[in-house]
């Protein structure tokens, strides 16, 4: 049973280094070199750059569409300053309109009226 075991733990050790250096054989590892590494450097930052660039256009496109949303809401807005303006401009108009005839009915009811004292009625005939 102990022989078993340790065939069965050597095979397993086996294999592995066996896949290991399988693996480690298809992929050689190469070692870069400095300006390898910077043309490297540079197309990750390009990359980099135009993954910013697309990202600030996005934004501006956001922004400009809230703005748009923005100043249609302002021009409702105006719309309804001028319906209230138009608003105070009758109301002031009114009580201008409103004090003039109380002027009137005032003036007229401090003047003296002349009601003549000989007042004869006569009498209505009938046929």
């Amino acid at each position: 049973m102990k022989h078993r075991l340790i065939s069965s733990v050597i095979l397993l050790v086996t294999a592995s280094t066996l896949a290991f250096f399988t693996v480690a054989t298809d992929k050689p590892h190469k070692k870069m070199t400095l300006a390898e590494k910077g043309e490297q450097a540079r197309q990750e930052s390009a990359e980099f750059e135009q993954t910013q660039l697309q990202k600030a256009r996005e934004a501006a496109k956001t922004t400009s569409d809230r703005e748009q949303e923005i100043l249609a809401k302002s021009q409702s807005n105006d719309w309804e300053a001028q319906q209230l303006e138009k608003a105070r401009a009758q109301s002031d108009e009114r009580l201008t309109r409103q004090q003039k005839y109380l002027q009137q009915a005032q003036e007229a009811a401090t003047q003296t009226r002349k009601i003549p004292k000989d007042t004869s009625i006569e009498p209505v005939q009938s046929d």
